[in-house]
């Protein structure tokens, strides 16, 4: 299994909003998801949540899909809203790519072609196992 079916299977949030994989290679990722009615607001538009969720699940696949990395900063400006039972897509591109940090620019669109949102996000480069060994620790104290 290589790393983008890896980083896909393995996000639980993913699944759980059925969201779906249109495109990902290094530094780049499409991803979309139905406005379902679990995912209206109380405006009767797609929750913002979605939108960030659909944007940060490309920015995932598009790092690492380079390397082992997370996320640590975003800023995503909502300009429409999303109607319900249209299917938004998120894009992740990744435009500075250094030793210590990638920066990615985020878009959203509707199934128009609309622009939704836009934003950045920043990822760390981090060790698996370095992390692994972390979490295991914190379960025995």
């Amino acid at each position: 299994m290589g790393r983008i079916e890896e980083i896909w299977n393995g996000d639980r949030l993913i699944q759980d909003f059925g969201m779906q994989l249109l495109e990902a290679t290094e530094g780049y990722a499409r991803v979309s998801v139905k406005v379902e009615e679990r995912f209206l607001n109380a405006h009767n538009i797609g929750h913002g949540t979605l939108l960030f969720a659909v944007a940060d699940a490309a920015f995932a696949l598009s790092v690492n899909a380079v390397t082992d990395a997370v996320g640590v900063q975003w800023s995503l400006n909502i300009i429409r809203a999303a109607h319900p039972g249209e299917v938004v897509t998120g894009e992740s591109r990744i435009f500075h790519r250094g030793r210590q940090s990638m920066v990615c620019e985020l878009t959203v669109t509707g199934g128009d072609g609309r622009v939704l949102a836009r934003g950045q996000s920043t990822a760390l480069p981090v060790s698996r196992t370095a992390y692994a060994q972390s979490a295991s620790e914190r379960k025995l104290t």
